[in-house]
């Protein structure tokens, strides 16, 4: 068996057996940047959705509230005991300095927007926790871009899911077709999106008479 198999199985069954709080622990798993995936946790979330055993809302509040314990964790070490800290728990979990330097790059390049732009790319939308931290970012404005981006993706994947539903195996190869596009198309909406807010609040700058207050 395969560990992405593994990982399917082990979801699949915690969820039949716990519902909501089992999603509120694998997206807490997630979150913490241990190898449990959204992308198979959120679909067969909505397979349950989708058979009647979980309501739509209520599953996306629970994986929400998991993935924003779960960066919690991540920030925190980042935040609190910096660097070399967060070198050591990426060792036990499997993560090598090349991915924590990636995460880096991309938050120096996209600064706080990088937190929400990265929730759309695998793996790097759990570690950009890591480099917000280790760069003080305020915990409020880091919880506000993280629940944008984590609430967006929750809605999206749990509802493939349900999309998906009548055959929880076929899940994943639905997933493998579309996950990417989607990517790609809410990291280029939100860009676009604040491409247009920053411009838009730079004409306000320009006009006679106004200052920051």
């Amino acid at each position: 068996m395969s560990l992405t198999d593994a990982i399917f199985n082990f979801a699949l069954n915690l969820l039949y057996q716990w519902n909501y709080p089992g999603v509120f622990l694998l997206m807490t798993f997630e979150g913490a940047t241990l190898p449990v995936p959204s992308e198979i946790v959120l679909p067969l979330t909505g397979f349950l959705v989708y058979q009647g055993k979980l309501e739509f809302w209520t599953a996306v509040a629970a994986a929400t509230l998991g993935s924003l314990v779960g960066t919690i964790v991540d920030f925190s070490i980042g935040y609190y005991l910096g660097r070399p800290a967060v070198l050591r728990y990426g060792r036990k979990i499997g993560l090598s300095e090349k991915h924590l330097m990636i995460t880096e790059r991309w938050f120096a390049n996209h600064g706080s927007a990088a937190v929400l732009l990265a929730r759309f790319v695998p793996l790097l939308r759990t570690l950009i926790a890591f480099p917000a931290g280790t760069a003080k970012m305020k915990i409020g404005r880091f919880l506000a871009y993280s629940t944008v981006g984590i609430v967006i993706w929750d809605i999206i994947l749990i509802y493939l899911g349900v999309l998906a539903g009548q055959n929880a195996s076929s899940i994943v190869y639905f997933l493998d077709a579309t996950l990417p596009l989607i990517g790609y198309v809410a990291v280029g909406g939100i860009v676009i999106a604040v491409w247009l807010l920053s411009r838009r609040h730079g004409k306000k700058q320009d006009k006679p008479g106004s200052s920051d207050l």
